[in-house]
């Protein structure tokens, strides 16, 4: 089981270092937390959690100001980066070319990428979901070979889910991950990890615990709050 606190860009240098000391008390040395790159040396230093990257640059190391390299990350010692993030696709417009760019930059430095998926409200609304999610999968893996897709860790996060505190059933999950999980080893004859994302929280964590298909999560809000972080890492021990 495997979990990933997405922090994103909420805490403050003050407010890390709260975080890490109110979680310092249980073993979080199979935890992935992901901070802004900023706070990945502060993580490093002072705290026992396995350190993730939220993004990664397409290109390697060179004249793109502003940009992160996977060689940088892995001279930080980052072992996971996030990919693929839904709000990357919709806010900075990335698509499967980018993520594909991405993922082969982190493999190339032993990096394993957390590819996310997933689908909007309407897309779910029409029936699509499966159509869209695959698609998202194969423009990116048809491209990689097998030793390449067993280094990725899938996210599904249905997109509608993140930050709404709705998800969706569990039958509705199994349904999916399912097929995410059947659709990789028909065509790949490949067995991946998948994860769930979007909305889990304290108030769920207990429900989704009990879809046995899925290998872990991809937490946001609740990767911030100590007490809610530490009470879903607790169940999944």
């Amino acid at each position: 089981m495997l979990i990933v606190g997405n922090q994103k860009t909420y805490l403050n240098k003050e407010e890390v270092l709260d975080f890490i000391e109110k979680t310092s008390s249980v073993d979080c040395s199979k935890v992935v937390i992901c901070p802004s790159y900023i706070y990945i040396d502060l993580y490093k230093e002072t705290s026992r959690y396995i350190v993730g990257a939220q993004n990664v640059s397409e290109k390697g190391n060179g004249a793109t100001t502003g940009e992160i390299s996977a060689s940088q990350l892995a001279s930080l010692g980052v072992d996971y980066s996030i990919v693929g993030h839904s709000e990357r696709r919709d806010e900075q417009k990335e698509i499967s070319e980018n993520i594909y760019n991405k993922i082969v930059r982190l493999l190339e430095n032993d990096i394993k990428p957390l590819f996310c998926i997933g689908e909007h409200l309407e897309e779910k609304k029409s029936g699509s979901t499966k159509d869209v999610i695959g698609k998202q999968i194969l423009e990116v893996f048809d491209r990689l070979d097998s030793n390449m897709i067993t280094n990725i860790v899938i996210a599904y996060e249905p997109i509608w889910a993140i930050g709404t505190g709705l998800t969706p059933t569990n039958d509705e999950i199994i349904e999916t991950v399912q097929y995410i999980k059947d659709l990789i080893k028909d065509k790949y004859e490949i067995e991946i990890m998948v994860l769930y994302g979007g909305s889990v929280s304290r108030k769920n964590i207990d429900l989704l615990n009990e879809i046995s298909i899925i290998d872990g999560y991809l937490i946001g809000g609740a990767s911030i709050k100590p007490d809610e972080f530490l009470y879903i890492i607790s169940t999944n021990e």
